[in-house]
């Protein structure tokens, strides 16, 4: 790239339109290798008011792997605006050799979003570390946070992490009662059976639907006539019955027949059981 290309995305970052500033800053990644004044750039994009156009251009700086880079990410986690760290620990997420214990000193901070950021820049690190943290997390006072803490529990698992998972399937708010449930299943926590057949009930199609999908994973014979109940639900366009449906498959499947319905069940359209 021209010199004049760079000095002209560079102002682009002051452009009125959101999207057009988003654009340059993802763009000058291919470039801030070699123009310092690129990466000075980027680092002031991370105080934009446009939360896209933070998060763009912590994600540049994330591509541009650099230690100049990864020390204008670390610098904005103790120094930038909530809404800067969070998006500087989206982008840390993705750097191979994070400092896993500054992402851990995140979990402290009083702004309920950069706490949340920093569970799920743990989660993708696979970061262990945080693993004795997660069972507090649950019982933070951001919903946010614990669906995030709930989540990362199907992944980075917690024996002790048990009983408050399944407390948070009568959480108030229902991505943590969702997040909730897909860890149990991913997990096939048996223990849990009881909680989800009652969570087949909630209010929320979302949630009945990752309940039968933990069920189909658990695969407990006693938990059919509770799903075969979902067999009527018209909740998402159908979409609960079909999970209902599929679970049933799951669970009934024995022998040399069950890696076949296992195949099939994978390979049928369906919502993500994990979420957003």
């Amino acid at each position: 790239m021209k010199r004049s290309e760079v000095e002209k995305l560079i102002q682009s970052l002051a452009a009125p339109q959101p999207a057009v500033r988003w654009q340059a800053a993802a763009r000058l990644a291919e470039v801030a290798r070699r123009f310092r004044d690129a990466l000075t750039a980027l680092e002031a994009a991370l105080r934009d008011e446009h939360p896209f156009v933070r998060w763009q251009a912590a994600s540049a700086l994330a591509r541009v792997r650099t230690p100049e880079a990864a020390a204008i990410l670390y610098a904005a986690l103790s120094a930038g605006s909530p809404s800067a760290q969070s998006a500087a620990l989206d982008a840390l997420s993705q750097m191979r050799g994070a400092d896993v214990s500054v992402l851990l000193r995140a979990l402290e901070n009083p702004d309920a979003l950069v706490r949340q950021s920093a569970v799920e820049a743990l989660t993708r690190q696979r970061a262990r570390a945080v693993v004795p943290r997660l069972t507090g997390l649950l019982r933070d006072p951001a919903p946010g946070v614990r669906k995030a803490a709930a989540s990362a529990l199907a992944y980075l698992w917690d024996e002790h992490a048990i009983s408050p998972l399944i407390e948070r399937l009568g959480d108030e708010s229902p991505l943590v009662r969702r997040s909730a449930a897909y860890a149990l299943g991913a997990r096939r926590v048996r223990t849990a059976l009881s909680a989800l057949l009652h969570a087949l009930d909630d209010p929320q199609p979302e949630v009945r639907y990752t309940a039968a999908w933990a069920l189909g994973r658990i695969g407990a014979p006693a938990a059919i006539p509770y799903l075969e109940k979902l067999l009527r639900d018209t909740a998402l366009d159908g979409m609960v019955a079909a999970e209902a449906a599929r679970a049933i498959m799951t669970i009934t499947c024995r022998g040399w027949r069950r890696l076949g319905c296992l195949f099939k069940r994978d390979h049928v359209p369906q919502l993500s059981a994990e979420g957003a």
